[in-house]
């Protein structure tokens, strides 16, 4: 994730094809599979390749066709309602929302996509109400952002300000949005990609919560299940623990620093918010490490080489640990990191008091504790 700072940390523009992050959702109807009939013509589009895609369970599931006259049909089976994409050469691509049973037919001109006819995709209508309302909050947080860069280091109040009101409309959109559709596919869909991708875990839990027994059954909706829960394994209170290799090697147990204050930083060489935040971790080190402060950087690197560099680059003389699997690290699946940078701080007694402590926050949240 890149995230500037924390009040923009929900309104990150996200690109959908084949929906970014695209987790699966089932159909209202429940989760029988069933076949389904694609079936478009794009004026325009003469020759080549039509792409459709999407994800289900952490796997791709991709087709292509060739064009013939601007005409394309695509059938298969699918195992509930999912949201793909369908791609048109390189830059042009449309999202659907697809649920077993149905013919579709798209018709439309590769000029302007925006205007495309979706007929037969019974939970098109939600997914397009959505993505008004999420165009609109993110054109407003593109022009905020075009403000802050015009301002650079300047007097960013009114920008702050700006930011905070959007990050409340969005949350009341978003909420709004899910009780009027609770039984939608959808619905668990958009809380995964604002709450869960870029955490509020408070309102993840009380949106879900807003869900009908339909909307929970989905394969988005028991997705979301699952990452509530497994969120709540570094929620305020919990006392996490875990062993990792250390850059030497040498397995590291968090519960060994029991006594102390310890920062658990999830970052990565290749993460640039990540770098920008170090100086601030390293102000913070150096001031309050004496008193008991500890930091332990997990990194989601994959090339140890490029690891190394960084916290030396970075002077960064803290605990390093990594499994140097990237992504894919069995910590940040089994914690649900799904965004960097992310943090939580555990007290004496190892227990989490604080998430997602940056720059100010942090030094705040310090300066009260040794006080």
């Amino acid at each position: 994730m890149i995230r500037l700072k924390k009040i923009k940390k929900y309104l990150v523009p996200k690109v959908f094809f084949v929906a970014a992050m695209i987790c699966s959702s089932a159909s209202v109807h429940g989760q029988s599979s069933g076949s389904y009939v694609i079936d478009g013509h794009i004026e325009g589009l003469d020759s080549g390749k039509v792409f459709l895609s999407a994800t289900y369970q952490g796997k791709n599931l991709t087709d292509s066709v060739v064009v013939k006259n601007g005409s394309f049909s695509f059938k298969g089976n699918i195992p509930g309602t999912l949201l793909y994409g369908l791609r048109f050469g390189k830059q042009h691509y449309i999202t659907v929302v697809v649920q077993p049973n149905e013919e579709i037919r798209v018709k439309g001109n590769l000029t302007n996509l925006d205007n495309v006819e979706i007929s037969g995709a019974k939970e098109q209508k939600v997914w397009e109400e959505w993505m008004k309302v999420w165009t609109m909050i993110r054109n407003q947080a593109g022009r905020l952002y075009k403000m802050a860069d015009s301002i650079g280091k300047g007097d960013r109040t009114a920008v702050d300000a700006g930011f905070e009101q959007l990050n409340l409309r969005l949350v009341d959109s978003v909420e709004a949005f899910v009780r009027r559709h609770p039984s939608s596919a959808i619905a668990p869909f958009v809380i995964t990609d604002r709450f869960v991708n870029y955490p509020n875990p408070e309102k993840a839990q009380s949106n879900y919560a807003v869900l009908t027994s339909a909307g929970k059954n989905t394969i988005y909706g028991k997705e979301l299940g699952q990452a509530i829960s497994v969120n709540a394994k570094t929620g305020v209170g919990v006392r996490p623990d875990f062993t990792l290799p250390d850059r030497e090697g040498k397995s590291f147990k968090l519960s060994s620093l029991k006594g102390k204050l310890v920062l658990v930083d999830f970052w990565a060489s290749w993460c640039g918010p990540c770098r920008k935040e170090n100086p601030n971790l390293v102000k913070a080190y150096e001031k309050y490490h004496s008193q008991g402060f500890e930091i332990v950087g997990v990194s989601l690197d994959d090339k140890k080489e490029a690891w190394i560099k960084a916290i030396d680059a970075d002077k960064l003389t803290w605990i390093h640990v990594s499994d140097l699997k990237g992504w894919k690290s069995n910590l940040a699946k089994e914690y649900g990191i799904r965004s960097i940078p992310t943090n939580f701080l555990v007290d004496r007694n190892g227990k989490i008091i604080a998430k997602d402590l940056r720059g100010e926050a942090l030094e705040k949240k310090l300066s009260m504790i040794y006080k």
